[in-house]
């Protein structure tokens, strides 16, 4: 399933840089002078991207599902990682939260909602430190899934309090194009990171995961057209990163169900199976 896991991503990340362009066109043109949006073909282009790129991830997983596939629901067969790739991949998308989180401490002194973005840097700090650390409980025979869970729970109260974040610098600002699109990407990576926490709290459920991983990463990588501070860029983009890296994983670790040759056999003879009967002849 290397292969197959390799594709998957190269489809998210093209996917994400085709949607962060039609995103970047509409800032650039379906807006005015003034800020006001204006009538342009890219608010409409702009929605369907999304909806296409969230039709494509479900067909990946309805695709899977027919081919008899499956992903172990424990937490250490499902995001096992072993090797030098992944463990190089962990620890940069690692360091790449946490410095996106300082650089979002270092440069919001002068902002009027500079305590929010002091929490939002924090907790950046602390999601983008337990990253590599959950991955790499999961190559361990005794994974310490106390601890793993606690951990999970860090990208979770990050984009939860990303989304209050955003409430609050917009809660005077009526253009919803202006905020709408972050939103949407809060929310679904929220769920995305939920969803792969479930593997360590015994919830988990593989094909929500899946497409979530694949689709909130998409949404992460279209909001890099928007403006923010450079700290928050790099931290949407890490996010995306590692969702990808779960999303690579997990596909690396289907496996498929073995046919029963009987049951074959029954489903083929219309349900049921054809008995024989020594001594009598075949007609």
């Amino acid at each position: 399933m290397q292969k197959d896991a390799l594709e998957k991503t190269c489809y998210v990340g093209g996917a994400g840089a085709f949607g962060v362009f039609i995103r970047w066109l509409q800032t650039q043109v379906a807006f005015n002078d003034e800020g006001l949006p204006d009538p342009s073909v890219f608010n409409v282009l702009v929605p369907v991207a999304i909806l296409a790129a969230g039709a494509v991830f479900f067909f990946f997983v309805k695709r899977w599902r027919e081919r008899r596939y499956y992903l172990p629901s424990a937490f250490t067969k499902a995001l096992r990682n072993d090797g030098l790739i992944y463990g190089a991949l962990r620890w940069f998308l690692g360091a790449l939260m946490c410095i996106g989180a300082i650089a979002l401490f270092a440069s919001c002194e002068a902002d009027k909602n500079v305590g929010f973005y002091r929490v939002l840097a924090a907790l950046g700090l602390l999601a983008g430190a337990s990253f590599p650390f959950i991955l790499r409980e999961a190559n361990e025979d005794e994974p310490r899934l106390k601890l793993v869970c606690a951990l999970s729970a860090a990208p979770m109260l990050l984009f939860a309090f990303w989304l209050v974040t955003c409430y609050k610098i917009n809660s005077i600002n009526g253009i919803v194009w202006a905020y709408g699109v972050e939103v949407v990407a809060c929310c679904f990576l929220l769920l995305a990171f939920f969803r792969v926490a479930g593997f360590a709290y015994s919830s988990a459920d593989a094909w929500h995961s899946l497409f979530f991983c694949m689709f909130a990463a998409f949404l992460a990588i279209v909001c890099l057209a928007d403006e923010r501070y450079m700290g928050m860029q790099l931290m949407l983009l890490a996010a995306a990163g590692m969702l990808m890296l779960y999303n690579w994983i997990m596909i690396s670790n289907l496996k498929r169900k073995k046919v029963d040759p009987n049951a074959a056999a029954a489903a083929d003879a219309g349900g049921f199976e054809q008995l024989y009967v020594p001594g009598e002849k075949d007609e």
